[in-house]
């Protein structure tokens, strides 16, 4: 029984973070900005570089701008179909906005009381660099393509697997985010390479959308070419339930032939290996069932099963599923693989995703409980991916080390 299971330990799902917490984050990164624009616009001044200081407020009013909208008001407050244009003026503001910084940087660094041609020449030198650094972060932006997928290749050793299950390849996938960044010509692409990967099951595991349902209508095309011998299925993930989007959402994925997971279990084979999905609307469940605050039958399947595949949208369940079962290989995504992230070490990475969750990327381990978390393919707020390339996972299943 799930109440005999409960044990006196942490459990990270109790923090995952709600729509309050990311408002929190979201603004302060906006004020954050907005104080590192200040600060520069006001050295900028102090400097006597008018002009400068007229380019540079253009540039803080359109980041400000253009940040504040993507991060706070882009999920209920849509601006109608956006195209190309997204991406042009995510270069200029990038591009202006880091030649602000870096220039007021130069002005602060500055020796002063030095002669007139030395002060201008360092003023020519500085803007240089600035401008250079500019157009590199927008060329960066304008340059990041996400066609540029990476198909990774991972065998899971699963020691009760059934016989039937022996090699059994899934293609995954995540975080697909249709909309502005993201067009139905790279899906086609993605289901293209997993169709030529030949796997025997698909799973997708949530966000289809960034805002709306109706940004999904042109992807239904290419998502119906997406099959597999023992099927499709998803849950669905955070950003799919925004403006009220599950429903027509479900509706569009089951004319595709995918089947959504809400909070059930199907069998893969005859002897044992399950696929679980777990909503995000019921992401608390298995924290709320070891605890003994609710019953969810499908909790009680989950901790019955032989061999359990689990799908859900956010990793930082995964303490509590491992607990409930610890025999659940887990797929999540989410996390983006942080979206823009900077290595340290072998496999040690810095993100700003660490805030919300434990698990970034990869796999984890808890006893003999597995974790994978997928990159994704898409991005969100800012169109652009930073040691994180977009991934599809292709995992194949054993029942020994090889």
């Amino acid at each position: 029984m799930l109440v005999q299971m409960r044990a006196n330990i942490a459990l990270s799902g109790e923090n995952m973070p709600e729509a309050r917490d990311y408002f929190i984050l979201a603004c302060a990164v906006v004020v954050l900005t907005i104080v590192m624009f200040s600060a520069s616009l006001v050295v900028l001044w102090r400097c006597g570089r008018r002009g400068e200081f007229i380019l540079g407020s253009i540039a803080a009013i359109l980041s400000v701008v253009v940040l504040g909208y993507w991060l706070l008001f882009y999920k209920s407050v849509l601006v109608g179909r956006l195209d190309g244009s997204v991406i042009t003026v995510w270069v200029v503001v990038g591009a202006l906005s880091f030649w602000l910084l870096v220039r007021a940087v130069a002005e602060m660094l500055a020796i002063r009381h030095q002669k007139p041609f030395l002060v201008e020449r360092r003023r020519l030198l500085s803007n240089g660099v600035a401008a250079i650094a500019g157009v590199a972060v927008g060329r960066t932006i304008a340059m990041y393509d996400p066609a540029d997928v990476v198909i990774e290749q991972h065998v899971c050793v699963v020691p009760h697997l059934p016989q039937s299950a022996e090699g059994l390849r899934i293609a995954l996938i995540g975080d697909i985010h249709a909309g502005p960044y993201l067009e139905p010509k790279h899906l086609e692409y993605y289901i293209d390479c997993i169709r030529r990967q030949k796997p025997d099951l698909c799973v997708i595991v949530g966000d289809f959308i960034t805002a709306d349902a109706a940004e999904f209508r042109d992807y239904c095309t290419a998502m119906r070419r997406l099959s597999a011998p023992r099927g499709v299925y998803a849950v669905l993930g955070n950003h799919d339930y925004f403006n009220g989007a599950a429903p027509t959402l479900r509706a569009m994925l089951s004319s595709c032939g995918v089947i959504v997971l809400d909070d059930r279990a199907v069998p893969v084979t005859d002897d044992g290996l399950e696929l679980v999905g777990i909503s995000d609307e019921r992401r608390n469940a298995p924290v709320q069932a070891l605890n003994a605050r609710v019953q969810f039958p499908l909790m009680e399947k989950l901790g019955q099963s032989l061999c359990p595949i689990v799908l859900v949208h956010r990793p930082p369940v995964f303490d509590a599923l491992a607990a409930i079962n610890p025999r659940s290989l887990v797929l999540a995504g989410h996390t983006h693989g942080g979206q823009l992230a900077i290595e340290h070490g072998a496999g040690n990475y810095l993100t700003i995703t660490q805030l919300f969750s434990p698990y970034i990327r990869g796999w984890y381990r808890r006893g003999d409980a597995q974790l994978f978390v997928t990159r994704g393919v898409g991005t969100i707020g800012i169109p652009l991916r930073v040691g994180s390339p977009p991934e599809i996972a292709i995992i194949t299943l054993t029942s020994h080390a090889t």
